[in-house]
C-alpha cells in the first residue's frame, strides 16, 4: 500500500482548517478584533495587563459553560455591559487580569453569523494547561 495515499486525507484536512483559520482571523482583523484581543496571551512579568483577554483565555474560561457560544456571541453583539443589565464593570471574572472594564457593541462591525463563526473558533482553541 502506498503511505502517500494516506497521509493525504490528513495533509487535506489540516489544509482545511488552517483557511478556515486564516478566513477567521482576516475576519477578526476587518472587525477590528484584533485591536483588543490578540490570540495568545501575553504575560510578561511587570508590563501592563492586556487590553482584553486573549481569547485562549477565554476558550479555556469558557470550555465547559453551558451556553458559551450563544452567551459570547450575544456578547460580542451588544459588548458585555448592555444598558439594560446596569451592572458595574467591576463586577467582570476579568477584573485585574485586563485594562479594558467592558466590551462595547460590535453589532456595527460583525453580522450575527460571522460574530458566531468567530467565537466558535476560540472556543475550538485549545485551553490552556
Amino acid at each position: 500500500m502506498n503511505t502517500r495515499w494516506i497521509a493525504l486525507p490528513a495533509l487535506l484536512g489540516a489544509l482545511t482548517v488552517q483557511a478556515a483559520d486564516d478566513e477567521i482571523l482576516r475576519l477578526t482583523q476587518a472587525s477590528g478584533c484584533v485591536a483588543c484581543h490578540q490570540t495568545e496571551p501575553s504575560r510578561t512579568a511587570g508590563s501592563p495587563p492586556p487590553l482584553a483577554p486573549a481569547w485562549r483565555d477565554i476558550a479555556t474560561r469558557y470550555k465547559s459553560v453551558k451556553g458559551a457560544q450563544q452567551q459570547l456571541t450575544a456578547t460580542v453583539m451588544t459588548g458585555s455591559l448592555p444598558a439594560d443589565q446596569g451592572r458595574s464593570p467591576y463586577a467582570s471574572h476579568w477584573t485585574g487580569k485586563v485594562q479594558g472594564e467592558f466590551m462595547p457593541t460590535h453589532r456595527h462591525a460583525v453580522t450575527q453569523a460571522d460574530a458566531a463563526r468567530i467565537v466558535a473558533w476560540i472556543l475550538a482553541l485549545e485551553p490552556l494547561k
